[in-house]
């Protein structure tokens, strides 16, 4: 197949470019030239801002595609765009959306792909707005559209973290390994499916050849379903730290603070089932064996540059006098 990947460099993208070639397809990039990564020999690459749609055109040409996969669209205007420059020129085009579009009860679990999306943050609305001109795309002129919607994505070159105050945290392994703690929300009891990012490239090509999946989106989500606290043990095991010590942040709390975060303080657990029946595709790469390749590649990178963050800061120091508190006020109740 002639595929056309929009991004290629990235975290997630560089992904989609190695499977791409390791399925022999003919594959080009289309980046905007900023990377540090380099673009993999024998495969051509294209420069053009696509927020530019007049230099886009320009970039592609004349060109057609039996597969477009979209690893960096943000921006409705973006997603206009692209139906209309792509419009009869591509067999099937993949939009990687998120499960950032979700939000609203009712919540019920495993959450479908026809659970409410009523987003929480910006970027969810966004990438929600992104979706409803594909699926408008779709209904009226039959764009070949499918939408995959991952959450947490792992896999070497990224960081590891999630529903706690650091997130993404550059920090993480010294932190483990130096016996100081992490502030996670609800107390690490929040559940999380992660997803490793060869699993989503994959996916892209199973739901590329499924006529069912025109015009559907779908859940991509890991094969273990987790807690954040489970999450973060698991780290510590497999780099050899101490059992992490857990102060738990209120969810209320972080989300009066940073209301864009709100979607790190839901339960994150999504039903896979459809995308199975309509491909025959199930993740396949384990929790543990993902974090393993994560601690090994952070290893070999090193710590990140300068001086250590402060780890008794004014939030720790409360939550542990909080939870101190709480514990003697349960005794003498």
């Amino acid at each position: 197949m002639r595929v056309l990947i929009i991004g290629g460099t990235g975290f997630l993208s560089s992904a989609l470019v190695a499977q791409s070639v390791a399925e022999g397809h003919q594959v080009t990039v289309l980046t905007r030239g900023r990377s540090a990564r380099p673009v993999p020999e024998g495969i051509e690459a294209l420069t053009a801002n696509r927020s530019e749609p007049g230099l886009l055109r320009e970039a592609l040409q004349e060109r057609s595609f039996d597969l477009v996969l979209d690893a960096i669209l943000y921006r409705p205007d973006d997603a206009r765009a692209a139906v209309e420059i792509f419009r009869g020129r591509v067999a099937r085009y993949v939009f990687i959306s998120t499960d950032f579009v979700y939000g609203g009860e009712p919540r019920i679990f495993p959450l479908s792909e026809d659970a409410p999306r009523r987003a929480l943050s910006r970027y969810g609305r966004d990438k929600a707005a992104c979706e409803d001109i594909f699926f408008d795309a779709w209904e009226r002129e039959r764009f070949p559209v499918t939408i995959l919607r991952p959450p947490h994505i792992l896999g070497a070159g990224g960081h590891l973290g999630t529903g706690s105050r650091e997130g993404r945290d550059p920090w993480l392994l010294w932190r483990l390994r130096g016996a100081h703690a992490v502030c996670l929300l609800e107390g690490g009891a929040l559940l999380i499916p992660p997803v490793h990012r060869d699993d989503i490239a994959r996916a892209c090509f199973a739901v590329a050849q499924s006529e069912k999946a025109l015009g559907r989106a779908y859940n991509i989500a890991g094969p273990d379903c987790v807690t954040t606290k489970r999450y973060y043990e698991l780290v510590a095991e497999i780099a050899g730290a101490p059992p992490p010590t857990m102060l738990s942040l209120p969810a209320a709390a972080f989300v009066a603070a940073f209301p864009d975060q709100a979607p790190f303080t839901q339960n994150r657990a999504y039903a896979l089932d459809r995308l199975q029946a309509d491909t025959g595709f199930a993740p396949t790469v384990r929790l543990p064996d993902a974090l393993a390749e994560m601690v090994a590649d952070l290893d070999a990178r090193g710590l990140p540059q300068g001086p250590p963050p402060e780890t008794e800061t004014p939030l720790v120091t409360l939550l542990r006098a909080q939870a101190e508190a709480v514990t003697e006020a349960l005794r003498g109740a």
